[in-house]
């Protein structure tokens, strides 16, 4: 595909627009002059409204859908379900052509954090789409800012996740993932295959992820793999759900097993520009640590 050729102005729906990956979505298409309708709660749109949902995709021919975590969801999988069966219906009566579902590397595997997109991607396939494409994308480098608190953590100065410390965990920077969504979507040549994966900047383990990023903000933190059922305690004290804290669980128990998250090698086409040593610079430099 040639991502540098865009095609003429298109009305695209973007799912999420007001999170990291939707707004870099957003800001892209607009840029290049297509019309962006954004759909998030905060922009009046929200996707438990099926009235607002069927507006905003009406007369829309591409979109851009991710299916967000609810950490807070007593059925993590029965709200991922119902989101998805919103939107799925959204997209089948408006006519919308060209999709692009947001997805991750390990959808393959249908467990974990990963099974909502994975169901979606089933349903997407089932209404005969002219164009779609399931992007796959690694574990995000936001991840170590928002829901794992490595800062918080680097107060103690041991940062705990349940994820093996010493097996290479392929990062990828949301601001990347939103750019090649972009580029997919405005392209003038769509890809013929379903699956694009994405693995990012570079393959890390979680030992070293601590030590780069401790140094990023000055901190002297080591890394710790907890046993799953201290990280679950830890993470139902801190409000997340239990339906939530277990899919983490099974993602984690995947990945220590050394399961096979990628279908593809690792190679320039699924890499992206975005190092985890870049990344960690620029949060330090947005916290005013470095």
């Amino acid at each position: 595909m040639d991502q540098g050729k865009t095609s003429a102005p298109r009305t695209v729906v973007v799912v999420g627009a007001t999170s990291e990956v939707g707004a870099q979505v957003a800001s892209v298409l607009t840029g290049q002059g297509h019309a962006v309708r954004g759909v998030a709660r905060g922009l009046g749109v929200a996707l438990d409204d099926a009235a607002a949902l069927a507006s905003a995709f009406s007369g829309a021919d591409s979109a851009y859908v991710m299916i967000p975590f609810d950490v807070t969801a007593p059925d993590l999988h029965r709200f991922e379900d119902e989101v998805s069966g919103r939107l799925a219906t959204a997209i089948r009566t408006s006519g919308v052509r060209r999709v692009v579902l947001l997805s991750g590397l390990n959808a393959h595997l249908r467990m974990g954090t990963s099974l909502g997109a994975a169901r979606m991607e089933e349903r997407l396939e089932a209404l005969g789409l002219d164009e779609l494409v399931f992007l796959r994308a690694s574990f995000f480098m936001e991840n170590f800012a928002r829901g794992m608190g490595f800062v918080e953590q680097a107060a103690s100065g041991v940062f705990a996740t349940p994820f093996r410390g010493d097996l290479p965990m392929p990062l990828i920077a949301t601001r990347d993932v939103g750019q090649r969504a972009a580029a997919l979507l405005g392209s003038e040549h769509f890809p013929a295959g379903r699956v694009v994966e994405l693995h990012g900047g570079g393959y890390h383990p979680f030992e070293k992820v601590t030590e780069i990023l401790g140094k990023a903000i000055g901190k002297a933190v080591s890394y710790h793999a907890a046993p799953f059922a201290d990280a679950r305690a830890g993470m139902i004290a801190g409000g997340l759900s239990a339906s939530f804290a277990d899919a983490l669980g099974e993602t984690a128990a995947s990945f220590n097993k050394g399961e096979r998250w990628a279908l593809e090698a690792p190679s320039p086409d699924n890499a992206t520009p975005t190092t985890f040593e870049a990344w960690a610079r620029d949060f330090a430099r947005s916290r005013g640590a470095a």
